[in-house]
């Protein structure tokens, strides 16, 4: 029972966050902590809620034009269930939250499991290179970490070899789709057949996006719109604050941070915010008492517009997450290879109609 309890994302989750809050509060003077709280001027509120809110937006968009190739779908239903997820992803640690991300979509819109999960990959994909363009912007401004800069290089050339293996799939895509070899049926049960060429299929169709220049350069400017919607409302605190940085300032902590906590850990990132905002404030002479208090207003001004907006829509759509909020990854795994769903009836969503035209390609060519 104890072991059942160890191996819990969510109780390793809360060990870490408690440990970086630990570093985080060691040796601080509570009272110069307080006195940077009471400094704030609260009308710079104003412009770091517009950008939070901006971010939710902009990012629904992009999410309904990487859906544009396969479904149409509505913006309206598109941004309600993009809040949803977001909350959910906010209240799971350890990368359960984008495991539920992906169940969800699946589920809101119709869609095979393997094309939501494809689309949260490229998601991640896009919002990576647009972070690292702001980085080699602000290089030829200010000197990085060492670790920080090969981090980010290392990123890049992921970032490169993902896309290019998935522009060869489209490539290969005309030459082999619905194609098995001969041999596979001689070796491989025809139901892993049926279910390997309806994943392919749906990956295919998730990537198909990447083909039309017209939505590639719209999610492209969508996801520049988010992050520096994001950088105004982290500049916008820094001013709230009185830290004298320029806004390329609030573009180094906000990839610092995002670089911190890019696989989040706990729920909310609590522990691992705190820390990576105290580190990047660091470079700029920032002390340890006003860059923990500018950390605890960032992740609640954050975090608020998640919580607004995910509750509102989660209620006005009487979603129940308990379906989704599990961290045992077992289970997590039974529900992404379609052995066993918790939702729909135990029955997995079907998806794109091109995720059922292979299983008949493949028996033609039986």
């Amino acid at each position: 029972m104890v072991w059942k309890f160890l191996k819990k994302k969510r109780f390793w989750g809360v060990v870490i966050a408690f440990g970086f809050l630990v570093y985080s509060f060691w040796g601080i003077d509570l009272a110069g902590a307080w006195d940077a709280l009471r400094k704030v001027e609260p009308i710079y509120f104003i412009p770091v809620l517009l950008g939070m809110f901006l971010m939710p937006l902009t990012r629904s968009e992009r999410l309904k034009t990487i859906f544009e190739k396969e479904k149409q779908i509505n913006s309206w239903k598109v941004y309600s269930a993009y809040n949803i997820a977001q909350l959910l992803n906010m209240s799971l640690p350890m990368l359960t939250g984008q495991v539920a991300r992906g169940l969800f979509f699946s589920k809101s819109f119709g869609l095979t499991k393997t094309y939501c999960f494809t689309m949260i990959v490229l998601e991640a994909l896009f919002d990576g290179l647009t972070l690292l363009m702001f980085v080699f912007a602000s290089s030829s401004l200010m000197v990085f970490p060492g670790w920080l800069f090969r981090g980010e290089v290392v990123v890049l050339v992921a970032c490169l070899l993902l896309f290019g293996f998935f522009y060869f799939a489209l490539h290969r895509q005309g030459k082999s789709s619905g194609r098995v070899p001969r041999w596979m049926f001689r070796i491989l049960p025809r139901r892993w057949i049926r279910k390997w060429l309806n994943m392919s299929s749906s990956f295919l169709a998730g990537i198909r996006m990447l083909r039309s220049g017209r939505h590639l350069v719209k999610v492209v400017l969508l996801s520049l719109a988010s992050w520096l919607a994001h950088a105004l409302a982290v500049f916008s605190l820094l001013f709230a604050f009185g830290f004298d940085l320029p806004f390329w300032g609030a573009l180094v902590i906000l990839i610092i941070n995002t670089a911190v906590i890019m696989v989040p850990i706990s729920p909310g990132n609590l522990g691992t915010f705190q820390f990576a905002c105290i580190f990047g404030l660091s470079f700029f002479g920032i002390p340890k008492e006003s860059a923990l208090s500018f950390s605890l207003v960032l992740q609640v001004l954050e975090n608020l517009p998640v919580v607004i907006l995910g509750t509102y829509f989660l209620l006005t759509s009487h979603t129940n997450l308990k379906e989704y909020q599990t961290d045992d990854l077992d289970r997590a795994q039974d529900i992404l290879t379609g052995r066993k769903s918790s939702f729909n009836g135990g029955h997995t969503v079907q998806g794109p109609e091109c995720a059922k035209e292979p299983v008949a390609n493949a028996q033609s060519n039986t």
